[in-house]
């Protein structure tokens, strides 16, 4: 960017044609008539704004005087000047350690903080946005994916399907006011005696712990628990606040494809996904609440809890996932067996 004006050496009452240029914070005054050609620092330019008529005058080093022809567009041409060069920054940030050195350490603070308290605060507010509609779909979806890497048909008794069936409707019918809930059964060696949640309300109970329970009341138990989580939107919460992580650390490193790759990873392992100790104590007092409010004894529950722990030697890995998670066993048998 450029201006003509008049230039008035030092010394000297006659002007000459001459060229006032700038980029990116270096000036240089040109005149063909004495082939002068001056560098200018930024802060060796005094500007005089103009007064009425008059034109802008600029002071330069050594004495020179630039004298501007068109006041509009040296205006355009000063507010260009404004910019400080490199030099002034390096300038002002030695002047401003302090300031800087507070700066770095809130920001390490927000780093540390935000995905900690942040995002899990985002990820609850957003899912309790999400259409109850939507979460329907995506959990029936990712029943589907779930069904070809893991599951098969469930073999359990049409009659036993049809009491724990009945049970879980009633349960949710007590708790359940904005959303619906849904029960299905599958059977699978590789996910072994569990039951879990999905995003809208799909609750999976599978034929291992059926059999392993032995009990239908103590099965009734980890119902109510799961129906603690859909109560609480726990499902919903967990898949948000994951995908809201992977899309900050995608975010950080410009990384869309391993960002597309997570999320399609994420839908197939939320049985993997293990919910954070204050969901699990939410549920537990949501499970035991909703137990008491049907007219059920949450002492079965208990009895199941101590049965599946005390197999652990045998088969931990087969343990699920809402019981290898804090709190611990004995304190969750504690709570349900309190008054």
């Amino acid at each position: 960017m450029e201006i003509s004006g008049k230039l008035y050496l030092s010394g000297q009452s006659k002007s000459l044609p001459a060229v006032l240029k700038g980029f990116d914070g270096v000036f240089w005054l040109q005149s063909n008539s004495k082939e002068i050609n001056l560098e200018v620092r930024r802060d060796e330019m005094v500007i005089q704004a103009p007064v009425g008529s008059l034109p802008y005058k600029i002071l330069l080093a050594e004495g020179h005087l630039f004298e501007a022809e068109n006041n509009q567009e040296t205006k355009k041409f000063l507010e260009f000047c404004q910019k400080p060069n490199a030099e002034s920054w390096l300038s002002y940030l030695e002047q401003k350690k302090t300031v800087i050195l507070v700066g770095i350490i809130i920001l390490a603070g927000l780093v540390i903080t935000v995905p900690k308290y942040g995002l899990p605060w985002m990820g609850d507010q957003v899912a309790h946005w999400i259409p109850h509609s939507w979460l329907m779909m995506a959990g029936d979806e990712t029943l589907e994916i779930l069904d070809e890497s893991f599951f098969s048909p469930s073999e359990l008794a049409p009659q036993d399907q049809d009491q724990f069936t009945k049970e879980f409707n009633r349960m949710a019918s007590l708790v359940l006011k904005d959303q619906t809930a849904r029960l299905v059964f599958r059977q699978s060696e590789e996910i072994g005696p569990n039951a879990f949640a999905l995003p809208g309300g799909l609750v999976v109970l599978t034929d291992e712990l059926v059999e392993i329970a032995e009990d239908q009341a103590g099965v009734i138990g980890v119902l109510a628990h799961e129906l603690g989580h859909v109560q609480l939107k726990h499902p919903a919460r967990r898949l948000v606040r994951s995908l809201m992580a992977l899309a900050l650390v995608s975010l950080i490193f410009d990384d869309a494809a391993t960002f597309a790759e997570e999320l399609a990873a994420i839908s197939g392992s939320l049985i993997s996904l293990a919910y954070t100790r204050e969901f699990e104590e939410e549920a537990d007092r949501a499970g035991k609440e909703i137990l008491i409010g049907a007219g059920l004894s949450p002492i079965p529950l208990a009895d199941l809890l101590q049965k599946l722990s005390d197999g652990c030697e045998e088969n931990c890995s087969q343990l699920p996932e809402w019981l290898t998670t804090h709190p611990s066993v004995p304190s969750r048998i504690e709570f349900l067996l309190s008054e």
